[in-house]
């Protein structure tokens, strides 16, 4: 983002007019329960930081805030008819106004993540259709107009991505959906579009998202972080052959089955390949804990809630997990017992 120049002045505070784009919206005063403090310092001490506005097109002194919607606020409920404000001086338009306000934003840290990206919807947009979706370039010029950090921009463009209906309902009604949005995007669409290529020649992507993200929305699973659970499987190595092919049936099963959980997908990976834990890391404390589930389930578990038993089939497969937990139970005693 290029440098803008600025004027100091003083300036009516009727003259100035709320920024309609403001990512926060128009509910920040509601929300603010620092709004009673910052008003109070004002009145003792006056405005200390001037606020940013432009001066609006073919309207003589007249202006649109770009920073201070708080300060602003507080000085129209105080009464104060003046204020100092940096005017820009620059010709810029509606789009390069909300570049600046994230620049100024995110270097303060007040805008969350969502707001953040509200506020770069434009210049994503533009940059998008200029760079033909080429994702490196975009996000190399997202670098340079924000002046912010590589990861920053990742963790962005891993939201920003998705489409608008999905985005729209994050920016205003559920914000907290964002880092469950961001933990889907970097940690199983990229890997598994990478991984798996030929599945999103079938299955478009944004239906996958849409997919995985009902997960959430109906309360299957809750903890964003609980994505990570399947970060391993969808990033398989193609060389581990067998490993790769059940990746691919378990990230088939988690797109098209709703209540399949990222939990339970790691609990079936690691049933059929346990050495696969060795990777993802399992501490001792861990161990015990799977342990003691399993020792509680099947202690209390009531066989009367299995209906299906009655077929013989059922019972065969049953008897068949039974022994191999035996068996394993058995050698894994041995084992321990021998550890010196």
């Amino acid at each position: 983002m290029g440098k803008c120049n600025f004027i100091l002045e003083t300036i009516e505070v009727s003259k100035i007019k709320p920024n309609p784009d403001n990512p926060r919206g128009p509910l920040i005063r509601d929300n603010d329960d620092q709004f009673n403090y910052l008003k109070r310092s004002i009145k003792e001490f006056g405005l200390i930081v001037p606020l940013i506005v432009q001066e609006l097109k073919g309207v003589k002194k007249e202006y649109r805030l770009v920073d201070g919607e708080r300060r602003y606020l507080a000085l129209k409920e105080l009464g104060i008819k003046e204020t100092p404000a940096r005017v820009i001086l620059d010709e810029i338009d509606k789009d390069e106004v909300k570049n600046i306000m994230f620049h100024i934003h995110s270097n303060r840290v007040q805008w969350n993540a969502y707001q953040q990206c509200k506020a770069l919807e434009p210049l994503y947009k533009q940059l998008k259709y200029k760079f033909k979706e080429n994702e490196n370039k975009i996000a190399e010029e997202l670098l340079k107009r924000t002046g912010t950090n590589k990861r920053t921009i990742n963790d962005r463009l891993n939201f920003l991505r998705w489409p608008e209906n999905i985005k729209n309902m994050v920016y205003d009604e559920k914000p907290n959906l964002y880092w469950t949005i961001a933990e889907i995007e970097g940690g199983i669409i990229k890997p598994a579009e990478k991984n798996f290529p030929n599945y999103f020649k079938i299955v478009k992507k944004d239906e996958i998202r849409k997919l995985l993200l009902q997960k959430y929305i109906d309360g299957i699973v809750r903890a964003a972080t609980e994505a990570r659970k399947a970060r391993y499987i969808v990033r398989t190595p193609k060389e581990n052959i067998e490993q790769h092919k059940y990746a691919f049936i378990i990230f088939d099963k988690l797109v098209k089955e709703v209540e399949y959980t990222f939990e339970e997908a790691q609990e079936e990976f690691l049933a059929k390949f346990p050495e696969a834990e060795k990777i993802m890391g399992t501490s001792y404390r861990k161990l015990c804990n799977q342990l003691l589930k399993i020792t509680t389930i099947l202690k209390e578990y009531d066989i009367s809630l299995l209906p299906e038993m009655a077929i013989e089939v059922k019972k065969e497969e049953f008897n068949e997990l039974l022994q191999n937990l035996e068996r394993v139970l058995d050698n894994f005693k041995q084992d321990f017992q021998n550890l010196s």
